[in-house]
């Protein structure tokens, strides 16, 4: 999901979104978003069956907090 579309998602401004990603990467020295992807995945937060084909998410996997 990109920015906007988490925005979006959470009823947040795309600013908010952003200044938080960016905090939470530099508390875990995470420089760029690839690596942020890996964490996730190493770290089972995200949930890749969750998203469809055309990219887009299955709203069923909104609610759980330990999605990416």
């Amino acid at each position: 999901m990109t920015i906007t579309e988490i925005a979006a998602q959470l009823r947040r401004s795309i600013k908010t979104i952003s200044t938080q990603k960016n905090t939470a990467m530099r508390k875990l020295g995470i420089q760029r978003d690839s690596e942020l992807f890996q964490y996730a995945q190493s770290n089972g937060l995200m949930n890749l069956s969750a998203y469809s084909g055309d990219g887009s998410l299955d709203d069923s996997s909104v609610h759980n907090p330990n999605v990416l």
